[in-house]
């Protein structure tokens, strides 16, 4: 299983390498068609109409505090079980290096894994005494419930979204050759590390 991590990984990498080549090699030669393609590619959409369903309240609070028991027993089990499998089944650092290919790959998926690992591991065991207190004592839920149940639009954090902004992209097309060279000397050390 961690092999072909490892496999998706370095496949990434190496499509992402040659995507880079190529683009600086345009970038250098051709920096209308650079220009022509981020032109065809700069469409905006507007995150208003996907976001707005989240500036809708809805209450589910009901429902659980209905059926406490079973709810807060069933995602208690659900919890151990939850943390069961990510103990047993996500490997550690160790263990995707012992598996050999290319140590810094090996060591860069296996710090990802881990750190993926007891990041689930915490908020496991720290969301686990909430389902046993909405079994058993569903009030002192409800008073936790009613102090963190505080309204946070998306409407203010979207704003800066909403206007396009093409800065960037005139910047790269006035220095094409530095960028360009940029991106065929950062695409040839990838393809050289991964291919070589």
């Amino acid at each position: 299983m961690t092999e072909m991590y490892l496999e998706m990984v370095e496949l990434i990498f190496i499509v992402g390498g040659f995507i880079s080549l190529i683009m600086g090699f345009l970038l250098f030669f051709k920096p209308s068609t650079v220009a022509n393609l981020s032109q065809s590619g700069n469409k905006w959409y507007s995150g208003r109409k996907s976001t707005k369903p989240l500036d809708v309240i809805r209450e589910t609070d009901s429902f659980y505090f209905k059926n406490n028991v079973v709810i807060g027993i069933s995602m208690f089990f659900a919890s151990i079980l939850a943390l069961l499998l990510v103990w047993n089944r996500i490997p550690t650092a160790e263990e995707v290096m012992s598996y050999g290919g290319s140590i810094e790959v090996s060591m860069s998926l296996g710090i990802l894994l881990e750190t993926l690992k007891w990041f689930l591991m915490v908020v496991i065991v720290l969301a686990s005494p909430m389902w046993v207190m909405l079994a058993i004592k569903p009030e002192s839920v409800k008073t936790i419930n009613g102090k963190l149940n505080k309204w946070v639009s998306t409407r203010l954090l979207m704003l800066p979204l909403e206007r396009m902004n093409n800065g960037f992209d005139v910047f790269v097309l006035h220095y094409h050759r530095f960028f360009g060279s940029l991106f065929v000397l950062g695409a040839g050390f990838i393809l050289f590390k991964f291919l070589g």
